[in-house]
């Protein structure tokens, strides 16, 4: 038990623990051999009485040591006194021994102050019965016996200092990790916070002015009586620009904190999807749907976002495409195929950094699933895999999917 009233707390890690109690169990097999050692040694019923007393009060600061800093005092004080005493009146007795026991247990278990005073009483009960008891030893019993308890009380004392100082540091370098971490933290909200001002002010505005400027071509050309085709394909790229800005609003959130898109969110994007670009899209769900960690649930949007962007690009207005979630009871799984329309061609309005698929694969090992995407005879299939971890769980990998973010993009663009 660390003491009461130090002016720092003295270590409680497993070790320190299991020190403590190989110490007491050593305290207490040192006093039973002491009094089998003594007691049938001693010169009358007085000294056995001394003897058992000092025992019994060792016994009691070992298995049952006082809580108030003062009882324990004057119970060590009790345990040195009790050892002067039997060494007064028996002079080839063990009482010497008490008088050590008190002395290192006071340096040990006392503040500075307090131990001084005490283990001073100790060290003058002891100098009384040397001197009381008298004999041809006198000098000699004084320097060893007081320079003994002088000792012990001092080498324990230093003890104490040092486990102290050593708390001290431990708790000292705790805090600098926190604070490290936490200036850390400052440093990457406020990076994020500064990506998001540029963000807004760069991309953002500009989109604005696109989606505005698509508005006035949509009216100019219904006033000039444009090719039905041009018209279209003018709404189709204002519905573009107005879904890039909704999108570029939604990263400007994730960069400052705030609540990511996830599969709350899947059945309104698949029916954006379906007006944007004209797709057929078959969305089903199988099993019991829940909240995943922010980047799992993230990711699975990103998928759906990735592949119905894909399919807009490479199969064209009219294709048909199946959005399939599967919730089991550890992973969720996401299959989207699509098949290529010979309707109409593909749009060339809807660009593509060549990028997408390589950054949901990362996004998907980032959150401990897998991804697999190819073509087929007559379109192409996206699986992705993933974990259904406690939202709490996810936590800890936050900041690593924060990586991935970089692959998103504000138009959803696909490769």
């Amino acid at each position: 038990m660390p003491g009461r009233g130090a002016p720092a707390p003295v270590a409680t890690s497993i070790d320190d623990r299991r020190w403590r109690r190989g110490v007491r169990a050593l305290g207490v097999v040192a006093a039973a051999a002491t009094v089998g050692a003594t007691v049938q040694d001693l010169p009358g019923s007085t000294a056995t009485a001394l003897l058992l007393a000092a025992a019994a009060l060792w016994l009691v600061e070992l298995l049952a040591t006082p809580r108030d800093i003062r009882f324990e005092a004057a119970l060590l004080v009790l345990v040195g006194l009790a050892g002067a005493a039997l060494n007064a009146v028996a002079a080839d007795s063990a009482g010497f021994l008490f008088a050590y026991f008190a002395a290192a247990a006071i340096g040990l278990r006392l503040p500075t102050r307090i131990a001084v005073i005490t283990i001073g009483t100790v060290v003058a009960a002891m100098a009384i019965a040397i001197v009381a008891r008298g004999g041809g030893h006198t000098a000699s019993s004084l320097a060893a016996d007081l320079l003994g308890v002088a000792f012990a009380g001092s080498v324990a004392a230093a003890t104490r200092s040092a486990r102290q100082a050593h708390a001290r540091s431990a708790a000292l370098v705790a805090a600098l990790e926190e604070s490290r971490a936490a200036q850390a933290e400052t440093a990457a909200l406020a990076e994020r916070a500064r990506l998001a001002r540029e963000i807004h002010d760069i991309l953002a505005h500009s989109l604005s002015g696109q989606v505005m400027s698509l508005e006035a071509a949509s009216l100019l050309a219904q006033r000039t009586g444009a090719d039905e085709r041009v018209r279209v394909q003018i709404d189709r790229a204002h519905q573009l620009a107005r879904a890039g800005l909704v999108e570029t609003r939604q990263a400007i959130h994730a960069l400052r904190g705030q609540e990511l898109p996830g599969t709350r969110r899947i059945a309104e994007l698949v029916s954006e999807a379906s007006r944007t670009h004209g797709l057929d899209i078959d969305l089903t769900t199988t099993g019991t749907p829940r909240d995943l960690a922010a980047e799992a649930g993230l990711t699975l949007y990103r998928a759906v976002q990735e592949a119905l962007t894909n399919t807009a690009k490479h199969a064209g207005a009219g294709a048909r495409s199946s959005v399939r979630i599967d919730w089991g009871e550890h992973e969720v799984e996401l299959t989207v195929t699509d098949r290529r329309s010979t309707a109409e061609p593909a749009p060339v309005g809807v660009p593509g950094s060549g990028y997408g698929l390589t950054g949901l694969r990362e996004r998907a090992e980032l959150a401990g699933g897998r991804l697999d995407a190819h073509p087929t005879a007559d379109g192409f299939v996206l699986h992705l895999t993933l974990p259904c971890t406690d939202t709490a769980a996810g936590a800890d990998r936050a900041h690593g999917a924060d990586r991935a973010h970089g692959a998103d993009r504000a138009d959803g663009a696909a490769s």
